[in-house]
């Protein structure tokens, strides 16, 4: 049950720091003030759930930061015609681009809803083991909204509020240095660790868990290069085939009706149905919705769709070059690999789409693939009619990440020594899809991380989690090494079948992608979003320090 999109509200408690005369002053008998609101515990849960709202708008999980910034890393391409996802392959992004001001602006809201709530619920006459838990739920959020904000933004060096705000001085606060923003993301989500359940009783999904906790935990030390404290979370998800198994079909992780499942750690919910609204997207209000935009944009054409982002040719030939395990009776007849079904459309690929023949479902202007996770795919218009949104939760971290992130620290830490045991995780996760099996005495531990970079990961991950694949590239500090990589090659694409161009081909007409992105790619520019010029120019403490 989707029950934490069944909460309806969205608390925006502010302050006005100036009034013009006595009849500015006069009070809304029927306004909801801070003061006036958090008397009980249901107020506090309703702040609690307004706070989990902030994963749903679209700077955090509920549009364009989950489908336009794939198009930064090498698994999306930008349509022929959206300045705004070309700008971010391009790298042609600056401080005023729509997707660097959203995702800063909802983040924060975000914070300041977990900061209402760790502040005023110790204020409440309530049962204090239920205090302690909500207080932890905010924590936890505030861990990772500031934790996506610090991954995003001007090299982790961001704003640090732990309080609300009740003057305009205090919305005006200068930068912190990255490492004291990490120490809050760190404290956050080791409280939260400490304090929240493992499970949930099912009216409850979708709340956050000591295994949400402690996979972003690991996360945060890995990507902050600790292999060994990354090592260390990860095994306690690993070690726990109590709470999380891989499902049996890669699939199970992308539609309604294998929510919540064995493998999810923590997902952001999402309805069709609950608050249709009217934009299409998470908005506070009437008009917002309790889907994503999803949906429309990266559904094809004939669909209803706006295809405003599609899988990059690249990781369409890795789709189109795995190899099948022959020897699983679910590829008889199958052309690629069932996670190579899950994920895209491919003209060949022998399904339907949308209710058609897969070929049929368009592929024109130089469009070799579509995304299918996370679309309504098995639909004849994706619900794009009437109600232009998405229903399915958004998995933000699961048990096949996990595995892979333990594999990487297990390299790190043992280096052929190793390869054993992260060549079994990765074959758990290949085994699944029905992918021939790694002989690991065939890789060395630099060999099989080569291969977690460059097929595992990008395949098994492509358009998953809070910006996931430019996160990895940037760990691992190869953006450069595959921008240049991608804007080599050239592709073919004949009868809707996208090939690799070969000599063959000379005087042919072939298709390049990541070119401009290569030749513009600086690290210290392009390796993280600058500060939107909306705070630059409102904050008087960092406009002229901004993204220095």
């Amino acid at each position: 049950m989707k029950y934490i999109s069944k909460v309806i509200l969205g608390l925006f408690f502010t302050t006005a720091f100036f009034s013009c005369s006595n009849y500015f002053d006069v009070e809304n008998p029927n306004t909801i003030t801070e003061e006036s609101f958090w008397q009980n515990e249901e107020d506090a849960f309703k702040g609690l759930i307004a706070t989990y709202s902030g994963l749903q708008h679209a700077g955090s999980m509920g549009g364009t930061s989950s489908t336009n910034l794939p198009v930064r890393s090498d698994t999306g391409r930008p349509n022929n015609w959206n300045a705004g996802a070309q700008a971010l392959q391009k790298l042609s992004f600056n401080d005023n681009t729509s997707v660097v001001k959203s995702k800063w602006s909802d983040l924060y809201t975000g914070i300041l809803r977990a900061n209402q709530v760790i502040s005023r619920v110790p204020e409440i006459a309530m049962d204090e083991d239920q205090k302690q838990l909500f207080i932890a739920e905010a924590r936890f959020l505030r861990g990772v909204y500031y934790y996506w904000l610090f991954s995003t933004y001007n090299h982790g060096n961001i704003i640090i509020h732990l309080n609300v705000p009740s003057t305009k001085e205090d919305f005006a606060k200068p930068l912190s240095d990255r490492e004291e923003v990490l120490a809050v993301i760190l404290e956050d989500l080791k409280f939260a660790q400490e304090n929240l359940p493992e499970t949930w009783e099912d009216e409850m999904l979708g709340r956050a868990t000591w295994g949400a906790a402690t996979a972003i935990l690991g996360q945060v030390y890995i990507n902050e290069h600790e292999y060994l404290m990354a090592h260390d979370e990860f095994k306690k998800i690993v070690d726990r085939e109590d709470l999380y198994q891989l499902t049996p079909e890669i699939s199970w992780n992308f539609d309604l009706e294998h929510e919540f499942n064995s493998e999810s750690i923590f997902e952001v919910v999402f309805s069709a149905v609950q608050k249709a609204g009217s934009t299409g997207y998470v908005s506070d209000g009437p008009t917002g919705s309790e889907g994503t935009t999803r949906a429309r944009t990266l559904a094809p054409g004939p669909a209803g769709g706006w295809r405003v982002v599609m899988p990059s040719y690249w990781v369409t030939m890795q789709f189109r070059e795995e190899e099948l395990d022959p020897n699983d009776i679910r590829n008889v007849d199958r052309n690629f690999s069932l996670r190579a079904e899950a994920s895209i459309a491919m003209a060949d690929d022998g399904t339907t789409f949308y209710q058609k023949e897969v070929a049929l479902a368009g592929f024109n202007n130089n469009e070799a693939s579509y995304v299918r996770k996370y679309q309504n795919h098995w639909s004849d218009n994706d619900g794009l009619g009437d109600i232009a949104n998405s229903g399915i939760n958004e998995r933000v971290i699961r048990l096949a990440d996990v595995y892979l992130l333990y594999a990487e620290c297990l390299l790190e830490l043992n280096g052929d020594g190793g390869v054993n045991e992260a060549t079994r995780l990765i074959n758990l996760v290949r085994a699944r899809s029905g992918v021939v099996q790694l002989d690991p005495i065939d890789y060395s531990a630099r060999s099989l991380m080569d291969h977690i970079m460059w097929t595992e990961r990008p395949l098994e991950l492509m358009f998953e989690g809070h910006d996931t694949r430019w996160v990895d590239l940037r760990r691992w500090d190869k953006i450069k090494e595959q921008y240049d990589r991608l804007s080599d090659l050239e592709f073919i694409i004949q009868e809707k079948v996208l090939r690799y161009a070969t000599i063959d081909d000379i005087g042919e007409p072939t298709l390049r992608e990541y070119v401009e992105g290569a030749d513009a790619y600086t690290p210290d520019v392009h390796n993280y979003f600058p500060i939107p010029v909306d705070e630059a120019l409102t904050n008087p403490n960092i406009g002229e320090n901004a993204n220095n």
